[in-house]
């Protein structure tokens, strides 16, 4: 008997493909584009004991993927990986053409299982500028996937935030698209590797301007131009698809220009696809084809928002309207059937091309020394150390001095003081399936496999699906052997959700830190999916500062009279205009993940220099937003008054704004022109009596261009680590066709404009600037290849004492 062309790994991943098309009916390639629901497929949750007969009764032509084996479930990492294979199994052996099936999980600071590694959440790795770092974890997640049998992750989200109340904010790496672009390239490049067989598919998340919603609200209405999104919103899609090689990019929830995005060709044909070049997958949110009818009132039947999705783009669900409708609307003609092979061609492709066909088991006895190694932790610690950011040090107040004997007493006090929920982001294990859990607690085991999101065996409590990690109290106490270090609560967590009437402990908490010598206060937000979370997926707010229960707690410590330290553990951006008045020093955290108790403490006793810098723009107040850093030059003034009735039009904290315990300065700075572009030539000092990094940051001015530009943009940047009394030189080659925009005839290009090149530590804190004319023939440079990242060179020298 002749072995099937698709069967024999001696043809091409081409020629396999195109034969194993040939040979499936139109049933077999709808089950390509879509999944099936794991209870399906369960006999018993408390041994998750796989049944071959329900998946060949629900599922009888087997399926593209399934989702959260790990994400869903309180399984291990090796019974995860059982559970695959047995699963896998089924498919290869147990269906007509033996098609193996992709496992996808969530990927966003880590990956969504028990006992995998927690990195820090996006919007802290943000601040680290330094995408280095998000390379070796996007690797390491890999391989936690590879080890497992996972291969598609849902991740990174590269939107670009501007507006706070939006409780995904902490998903995304910044407000700006440059720095998200570069986050993106690598994140990808980790995830994929150069090896697609030894890769996981990365999936870029959300297409295209989710984060600047009507109200901060998730999937609300989007308002933006085509020139908009494409010298804007798109550019990290655009950057991370060519220069990263994104296999897969998700649709957003939310319509722009009164279209739901799913439904939208413009999006995802004539500009992902045509404009940006995307030869990938384009896929579904969760129910994202469903919404289309039943959230945004666009259609009339499902059946007809099925039409319209798949018509638009999108070729592979999270959802279960292709299993519904699709082949009944392709039997009618009603949809084309080339729509069906152009998608099932993609994701059989991949699936050869990963070696899924010749090698889809792993081995089960190394999954355990595969995840969460001393390295994987150590580039998590790495990570979290790397974006903490100094916002305040009054009379330097840190670091504190472990060895000086005058600090007896050190008070920590807050509702993330002695919790691990400090750490943990809405979309990391467990904090993302804590509603999830609670609600399949007390359920029966057939009720379990019928209703719930989550499957969990009987005795699996919730706290023991957290990481073995220490609170920041703990950290605190372990680093400060000789001083005496006290703990409250102060408040029962960040926010009052049930109006508790006890919730308050705020005497207590006052009595035990007013003899302190220094109090410690850790507040800030609790991530998760909804419930009692204060920032996370669908948790938007009107208010963006800290809860009323955590400023009156502060207000009480700073009564006082000792000097308070804030330590912030936060996912969205926080208005601290109170804060920043009455704390002697500000420590934002972010959510830094597993390592994220010693990071904290690390910089707050002086082992480690705090380096990050604001990926976000701080306001003073919601009223100011938008206030993000690179609006067009009028978004930054009030005409004619230059200010609001209340306060003026100035952020607290800017973009790119970040403290340090030791002081740098930039000299020698130069700039040329040349006929690609500028070059950049600075010295910076450490002039300080400590090692620390500074990140210097290069902006760009486009001045009386055919159409406006924003005021100042970020355009390239370098973190460095210098010793006291050493200098580095640094280069920066700015190339035109990284400055390029849509001009008023929607072509892409340069113009005669007025460049003004910035060189700086901040946004606002600018060194130098300088301005150049740039007269092109014709006046115009088209731009064919944008350049998404500019280089940079860095030479270390000590400076001469003499």
């Amino acid at each position: 008997m002749t072995t099937a062309i698709y069967r024999n790994s001696s043809y091409s991943w081409q020629q396999r493909t195109e034969d194993l098309i040939s040979n499936m009916t139109l049933p077999e390639k709808i089950a390509q584009l879509t999944s099936t629901r794991l209870g399906d497929l369960l006999t018993s949750v408390e041994h998750f004991t796989f049944s071959a007969e329900l998946a060949t009764s629900h599922i009888p032509h087997g399926c593209g993927y399934i989702a959260r084996i790990g994400g869903a479930t309180d399984l291990l990492p090796h019974e995860i990986a059982k559970v695959m294979n047995t699963i896998q199994r089924h498919f290869i052996e147990g269906t007509r053409l033996g098609i193996p099936v992709f496992f996808m999980t969530e990927a966003t600071s880590g990956v969504l299982s028990r006992g995998h590694t927690l990195y820090p959440q996006n919007i802290g790795a943000g601040a680290m500028f330094d995408e280095a770092p998000i390379t070796k974890m996007a690797d390491a997640m890999r391989q936690e996937m590879l080890a497992t049998g996972e291969r598609w992750a849902l991740g990174p989200v590269i939107d670009v935030i501007r507006d706070p109340r939006y409780g995904r904010c902490e998903e995304s790496f910044s407000e700006d698209f440059y720095l998200t672009s570069q986050y993106g390239v690598a994140y990808v490049q980790g995830l994929q590797s150069q090896d697609l067989s030894q890769g996981v598919i990365s999936t870029l998340k959300h297409f295209v301007a989710q984060g600047i919603s009507d109200g901060g609200r998730n999937c609300a209405p989007i308002h933006v131009t085509e020139r908009e999104l494409l010298d804007g919103y798109a550019i990290p899609f655009a950057a991370t698809i060519r220069d990263g090689g994104a296999l897969s990019v998700m649709a957003a929830y939310h319509s722009i220009d009164q279209i739901p995005v799913h439904a939208s060709s413009t999006l995802l044909r004539d500009m992902l696809r045509d404009k940006l070049g995307f030869t990938g997958i384009t896929l579904s949110d969760g129910t994202g084809i469903q919404l289309i009818n039943s959230f945004h009132d666009y259609c009339r039947t499902q059946e007809e928002a099925t039409k319209l999705a798949i018509e638009a783009g999108i070729e592979c669900e999270i959802d279960f309207m292709f299993a519904k409708y699709l082949q009944d609307l392709v039997e009618k003609e009603i949809v084309e059937v080339a729509l069906v092979d152009a998608a099932v061609y993609k994701i059989l492709s991949l699936k050869f091309r990963m070696g899924l066909f010749d090698h889809p088991y792993v081995d089960e006895e190394k999954v355990d020394v595969s995840l969460c190694t001393p390295e994987m932790i150590a580039i998590s610690k790495e990570m979290a150390l790397r974006s903490m950011t100094l916002l305040k040090n009054e009379g330097l107040l840190l670091p504190l001095d472990p060895t000086n004997p005058k600090l007896r007493k050190v008070a920590v006090i807050g509702p993330l003081a002695h919790s691990k929920k400090f750490a943990y982001s809405d979309y990391s294990y467990p904090s993302h399936i804590e509603d999830m859990f609670r609600g399949a607690e007390n359920l029966s085991e057939e009720e379990m496999l019928t209703k719930a999101l989550f499957f969990k065996k009987q005795q699996t409590r919730y706290e023991d699906l957290y990481h073995d990690i220490p609170t920041v109290y703990e950290a605190l106490k372990l680093a400060l052997p000789h001083t005496e270090v006290v703990y409250a609560q102060g408040l029962k967590d960040t926010f009052n959700y049930h109006n508790s009437p006890d919730f308050e402990q705020i005497e207590d908490a006052v009595a035990i830190a007013q003899d302190a010598d220094v109090i410690i206060a850790v507040c800030g937000d609790t991530s998760g999916m909804g419930g009692t979370n204060d920032s996370g997926e669908s948790t938007d707010r009107i208010e963006i500062g800290l809860s009323h229960e955590q400023k009156r707690l502060l207000r009480a410590l700073h009564a006082t009279g000792r000097p308070v330290v804030l330590v912030l553990c936060n996912g969205r951006p926080l208005e601290l205009l109170e804060e920043s008045n009455t704390m002697k020093a500000i420590l934002e955290a972010w959510k830094p993940g597993m390592c994220g108790a010693e990071a904290i403490v690390e910089t707050l006793i002086g082992m480690n220099n705090p380096g990050g810098k604001l990926a976000v723009t701080l306001p003073k107040a919601l009223g100011q937003v938008p206030v993000y850093y690179a609006q067009l030059a009028t978004g930054h003034k009030q005409f004619w008054r230059q200010t609001y009735l209340e306060m003026d039009v100035a952020p607290l904290y800017p973009f790119g704004y970040g403290l340090s315990y030791t002081s740098f300065e930039a000299s020698e700075v130069e700039m040329l022109q040349h006929k690609d572009g500028i070059t950049v030539k600075a010295t910076i000092t450490n002039t300080g009596a400590c090692a620390g990094d500074e990140v210097v940051q290069v902006y760009v001015r486009k001045k009386y261009a055919s159409v406006l530009q924003p005021e100042r943009e970020l355009k390239a940047y370098k973190r460095i680590t210098i010793a006291p009394k050493e200098a580095a030189m640094l280069t920066f080659e700015i190339a035109y066709d990284s400055l390029g925009y849509h001009n008023v005839n929607m072509e892409l290009g340069l113009e005669n404009i007025q460049l003004d090149v910035l060189l700086g530590f901040s946004s606002q804190d600018i060194v130098t600037e300088q301005q150049f004319e740039l007269q092109l023939a014709q006046g115009f440079r088209p731009i064919t290849k944008p350049v998404y990242t500019n280089k940079v060179f860095v030479t270390k020298t000590q400076v001469n004492n003499a």
